[in-house]
């Protein structure tokens, strides 16, 4: 899937800045089942594997959102506490205005954090997201443009997972 995205519900979220649980800690993440050996894909850098999941996870979203599904199973491959219920709220608002979203919006994420040093477990990233052509089906006005997306991606004994995120409003960056 292109690295652009079409997001339903969650554009109502992007909009509004909303968070779940911001001040709560985030669940601890789950181990995958699947063995390293097993994993697909060549292996970068920790900071590119972490934010390869933070845009699989939004491809995720763009899924459930042009399906109109928040509890979509490919959501719970690349998020788990507060980024999947932020996530599946996101959605849920798209399927309460009953049209859907199309298009895709524009990611830039950038790592600004990574620790431990040497071999981060922990990985922080600042995405600005443009508009692109992301609009609610059939109205073509654009969702939000320069709005801040912060995310947390954990590394557990297998994978990276997104277990914190926060969309902050229109042009915060």
């Amino acid at each position: 899937m292109v690295r652009r995205f079409s997001l339903p519900a969650l554009g109502l979220v992007l909009v509004t800045g909303c968070s779940v649980g911001v001040d709560e800690s985030p669940e601890p993440v789950v181990q995958s089942s699947v063995a390293a050996a097993e994993s697909e894909g060549p292996e970068g850098t920790p900071e590119e594997e972490a934010v390869a999941v933070y845009l699989d996870f939004w491809d995720a979203i763009v899924l459930a959102s042009a399906e109109m599904d928040p509890e979509h199973p490919a959501l719970e491959e690349h998020a788990v506490g507060q980024a999947l219920e932020l996530a599946q709220l996101g959605v849920q608002g798209v399927v309460d205005g009953g049209q859907g979203m199309e298009g895709e919006p524009v990611l830039a994420p950038e790592v600004v954090a990574a620790e431990p040093g040497g071999d981060p477990k922990t990985v922080e990233i600042e995405d600005c997201q443009r508009s692109g052509d992301w609009a609610v089906v059939g109205s073509g006005e654009l969702e939000s443009d320069d709005v801040l997306v912060t995310a947390t991606v954990q590394r557990d004994l297998f994978d990276w997972w997104v277990v914190e995120m926060r969309i902050w409003g229109e042009d915060t960056c």
